[in-house]
């Protein structure tokens, strides 16, 4: 007996069984019929194990199918947004000057933190563009990773990147015992505090900025009169050691001279003690 499904046309989404329906196209019951026979197919080829499916109605089989195929398509969706997000975002960069990319992604108007945007095209322009890793995959992983994995050399990209097709290593700390972490610990926690500054920046309000606008050019200028300070003391921590260089060389001559001609240990103490 076959079974009648019926569906929701809301959950049209795009992926190898039918391409997107833009919301402004008209909706056609031939356009409904492909969408339905698609998804039926694709449902009807599904194949659980038996762990599954154990101690299920057949209906109860039906729906978790129903839904495992449309739970696949959705992250399929979301890996082609990943990538046509990041695509678009490169005809941006690569259109205008570096000082207007920079101030666009740190501007609100993309709906994504400023580091997200420039890791999506960082990724996009070193190996996801030319890339046939699946879209599910992109969905994943995280565009911090994404971005790391287009700045190691070809040899570990390649790994990183068959790991992912294969459906292995998507966390962050999986991919960083392929990759590495080339990263310095200083770097690391100079970024970690961009990161969380971007957060901070991202939580407050105009207001709040404005208010503490005042207080941030105070410590800037603080921070100057310190840097200056520390220039100057370390100056003068400069010239103390080359005096001690110097004097340790005379030292040593005093030393090689006791030695080799005859002076006493006495005098030899006493012309040390005077370089001090």
């Amino acid at each position: 007996m076959a079974i009648v499904r019926a569906y929701s046309f809301g959950h049209l989404v795009h992926s190898n069984y039918i391409q997107p329906i833009h919301r402004r196209d008209p909706v056609t019951s031939s356009g409904i019929a492909e969408y339905d026979q698609s998804l039926d197919s694709a449902i009807d080829g599904l194949q659980l194990s038996r762990a599954c499916t154990s101690k299920l109605s057949p209906s109860q089989v039906e729906n978790m199918k129903t839904n495992v195929v449309l739970a696949n398509e959705a992250i399929a969706t979301a890996g082609n947004a990943v990538r046509a997000s990041a695509g678009a975002l490169y005809e941006i960069k690569k259109d205008v000057k570096n000082k207007n990319w920079t101030a666009l992604t740190e501007s609100g108007a993309l709906q994504m933190s400023g580091r997200m945007a420039r890791d999506l095209v960082k990724a996009y322009e070193s190996w996801i563009r030319d890339s046939d890793v699946p879209d599910e995959a992109l969905a994943r992983v995280s565009a911090r990773v994404l971005a790391r994995i287009g700045s190691v050399d070809a040899g570990k990209r390649t790994h990183a990147i068959n790991k992912i097709k294969r459906g292995e290593g998507y966390t962050e700390q999986d991919l960083t015992k392929i990759i590495g972490n080339s990263k310095s610990p200083v770097r690391r926690q100079i970024d970690d505090l961009v990161a969380q500054a971007e957060r901070e920046i991202k939580s407050t309000t105009d207001e709040e900025k404005a208010s503490q606008f005042d207080k941030l050019k105070m410590d800037n200028v603080n921070m100057k009169a310190k840097l200056e300070r520390q220039k100057a003391l370390n100056i003068e921590l400069q010239n103390q050691n080359k005096n001690l260089d110097k004097n340790n060389k005379e030292l040593i001559k005093l030393l090689h001279q006791a030695a080799t001609e005859g002076v006493s240990p006495v005098s030899a103490s006493e012309a040390a003690a005077a370089l001090v």
